[in-house]
Order: structure tokens, then sequence, then C-alpha cells
């Protein structure tokens, strides 16, 4: 921390800038007061530092002098303000896995006191509160309060701070059991927003100290600027370096087509976040331009992408994928008009199943090649361990069906199958259901549409 100070006739203030990575934060007001705080973030460090440096001769300028600031006040300032950092992944790990176990939590807080992390009695206060009578919780809360107020620095970082006293409420919204945030979603609050960036709050999220413990993370609409990205929040997560306790991430948690179409917001190459999550369970994907890269990780137990047009390389990662723990799958493969350009030739390793030994639910839907799927399938090895399948929403007809029909016995086997928002025509319909009973789900079927020039036109549910 550099601090500069001015005097004249009418006034005496002071000035101070910290660089923290890519951000730099300043303190500002009348000497003998706590002054003003304000945060900038830039594109990378040495962006902020040549800014910073800018700012500085700008107010030496106007007059502004350096001070040293003594050891002592130094010292004690470093103490109130140095992030909490305490880390034992074994103990963090039990709450992530079940964190409604209160004996964790105190196990955890204990741990964190005996290595002097301010976090562990701001979570034993929070333990003492929930276990009290009305008037002593009312007196914790209190407690609590000016707790926090004392620590804010160290407990969730300067530059969080700073972005908490301005509209960090409006962009994000935690749960936060004992102050230590469990999950978190930050998008855009309106369309025209002139606050905070978003993707600048989630970057200071992920990195407080408040997030050790971070298990579920959900990010929506960045802005609103045409062409929409997430590429910024991908970045802010990898740039933290690991989220050990992250156990789910929703990349693109908007409404379609209220907030815009699913097409027009550009996921990004999701390749780059996996290595930051090595406990990730759960992966949801929507929007389009996706980017898989190698589709590999030891821990996923769920992969869920909803998308107007998978693009050829990403379906071609989910047929190379190596998933040891993936129990449910669901891929909306889209159509050629919005980058669905893959084929089912490229699925023809997880059709094989050695690179998803657990797989139970398998979902290929929302697809141009509805029907070589449903033939692939039939003929797969990995139908014999599944319990439920779905390939609804795209544009199975005559050969899928059949396939399905003159395979009864493999199919029979699942608890469900759904082949709902298709077009299978009403005969075929009947031979499935006896051929299937109860376990094969029709829904609405549609009928090919019809623009007077004798060519029928079959569309998948979901393509803009």
């Amino acid at each position: 921390m550099r601090r500069f100070e001015y005097k004249d006739a009418k006034s005496h203030k002071f000035w101070e800038i910290e660089l923290e990575g890519d951000a730099f934060t300043v303190r500002y007001g009348k000497l003998g007061t706590d002054g003003q705080v304000q945060t900038k973030t830039f594109a990378s460090s040495v962006k902020a530092e040549a800014e910073a440096e800018k700012v500085i001769k700008s107010k030496t300028k106007k007059g502004y002098a350096e001070v040293v600031v003594d050891a002592k006040t130094k010292a004690s300032a470093a103490a109130k303000s140095a992030p909490a950092g305490a880390r034992n992944l074994e103990l963090e790990a039990a709450i992530a896995d079940a964190p409604a176990d209160v004996g964790a939590w105190q196990v955890y807080a204990d741990w964190l006191q005996a290595q002097g992390d301010p976090w562990g009695e701001r979570i034993s206060l929070g333990l003492q509160r929930d276990a009290a009578k009305a008037a002593t919780k009312a007196k914790l809360s209190d407690t609590i309060t000016a707790y926090e107020s004392e620590h804010a620095e160290a407990l969730y970082g300067k530059t969080l701070v700073a972005m908490m006293k301005k509209d960090f409420a409006q962009v994000a919204s935690v749960e936060a059991p004992y102050g230590l945030f469990m999950s978190a979603t930050v998008k855009s609050p309106e369309y025209d927003w002139k606050g905070t960036a978003p993707n600048t709050v989630l970057g200071a999220l992920v990195k407080s100290p408040a997030a050790r413990l971070l298990r579920a993370l959900n990010i929506g609409m960045l802005d609103h600027d045409y062409p929409v990205s997430l590429a910024k929040g991908i970045e802010a997560i990898i740039k933290v370096g690991k989220l050990e306790n992250l156990r789910e991430l929703f990349l693109g948690d908007f409404e379609y087509p209220d907030e815009n179409e699913i097409s027009w917001v550009a996921v990004g190459n999701v390749a780059k976040v996996l290595p930051v999550v090595p406990q990730l369970r759960s992966l949801r994907l929507r929007g389009g331009e996706i980017k898989l890269g190698a589709l590999e990780h030891p821990t996923l137990e769920s992969l869920t992408i909803e998308t107007g047009g998978l693009p050829a390389s990403a379906v071609a990662s989910i047929g190379k994928c190596k998933l040891p723990q993936l129990q449910r799958m669901e891929v909306w493969l889209g159509t050629s008009d919005y980058g669905g350009d893959g084929r089912c030739k490229q699925l023809a390793g997880l059709f094989e199943g050695s690179g998803v030994p657990k797989l139970e639910h398998l979902g290929l839907q929302n697809s141009e090649f509805q029907d070589d799927i449903a033939v692939a399938l039939a003929k797969s090895k990995v139908i014999k361990r599944l319990t439920s399948v779905d390939l609804s929403m795209g544009t199975m007809r005559e050969r899928g069906a059949n396939a399905i029909v003159d395979n009864a016995s493999k199919f029979s086997k699942l608890r469900s199958l759904d082949l709902s928002e298709n077009y299978i025509s009403d005969e075929l319909c009947d031979k499935l259901r006896g051929a299937l009973g109860r376990i094969v789900m029709l829904g609405e079927q549609r009928e090919a549409d019809d623009y007077g020039d004798d060519e029928a036109y079959y569309y998948t549910s979901v393509g803009e």
C-alpha cells in the first residue's frame, strides 16, 4: 500500500492505493476519517499496474505527497486486512459433501481458530447463534455484525468488501451459512446495467477467502451486448487457480427466449474450466458455440448440455469422453442452422460405453439425426446398462421408430424411454406401445411443415 497526503489552508486529505493482481483499490478522504473506497479491475495485472502509476502521477501533480506509514500502523492494518487463508481440504470436503452436518462445521471452526484464521471465530459465533434462544440469539447477531465489520477485509478480501458496499447484492446472490459462501449466482441484473461489471464481481467473489467452501456456482448473462459471451466468466473462474470444493457448475443460467435466444449466447471453451474444479459432480451448459476439448474428469456424475446447435468438435468430444463416475448425460444436439454440424458416427465411442462405465441415463435429443441415434443405440453395448433413455425433441420418424420396435427386447429392460416431440406416426406409436408398454413416453408427436412446394420440413424442438 502507498499513501499520499495533501494539505493546504483549507483542507488536509489522504489518498491510498493498493495493487492486487488485475485490480487496484483506492481509499481517500479527509484525514482522521475512514474515507471512501473504490476498486477498479483491468484486463491484466500489467494493465492494472500501468493505470495505477498514471493515477499516482496525477495525484502528485495536484500536490499530494507520499508519506511513509510507520511500521506499527502498517502491521496493524495488515493484521486486519490480510485475507484469511488457512486451508484443510479434508475438513472442507466433509462440509461440501454434507453442508447440513453441524458437527463437521464445529470441527472446522475449531481447526481454523487453532490456526489463527478469523473465519474460525466467525463460524463459531454462527453455530452459537443457531443453538441459542431468542434473547441470546439477538445479542449474538449483533456480535457477528460487529465482528464482520472489524475483520471485513480479512474475511472477504479488500476488493470484494469495496463491492459489497456498492452494488454486489444487485449482481450476485449467495447462500452463506456462517458467512462462508456455499452457493452463488452471478448475472447482469438488467439489460442496460451501468454498475460494476458482473464478470468483475465474479472474479472478486471466487478469489475471496469467503469462497473456500463454494460448492455451487451459477453464471447467467454477464452482459447483453451482441455477441453475448460467457467467456469472461470462464476466464474469471480459471484465474482463481482452483475451486477445490465446487460440486455444481451452471454456465448459461438464463431463461430462453425471455432473456435471450439460446443460440445467441456463446458459452465458450469449457475445457479450460475442468482442471480448476477437481471435485465437480454436476456440469450444466446452456447456449451455443460450446467447446469441450478433451472431455475427461475423474468425479463428474452429471452432464447436461442444452443448445440449439452443438458443433461437430463438441459432438466428437462427447464420443471420446472419459468420465468414469458419470451416471447421467443429457445432450441436445440441435440443428445445422445454428451450428449443430455433428454426426451420429462421432458418438461411436459413447455407444461402445467404455468411457462411461457407470452411465445410467442417456439423453441424446433435439437432433436432426434422431433416427441415426435410435438405430445406433439399438446396436450398442451401452444400452445393456442403461435404466432410462431420452430421444425426444428431434426429428425421429419411421426408421428410428422401427429400429426400436425391432429391438424391443433391448429397450424393454429400461424403466423409461422418452420419444416425445418427434415425428412418429400414429401407427408406429401404437406399435411402440404394444412392444414396450408403459415404459415408452410418446407425448405429443408433431407433423411435418408444408410450405406448398411438395417438400416436408422437419425441425428440432429447440433451434435459435
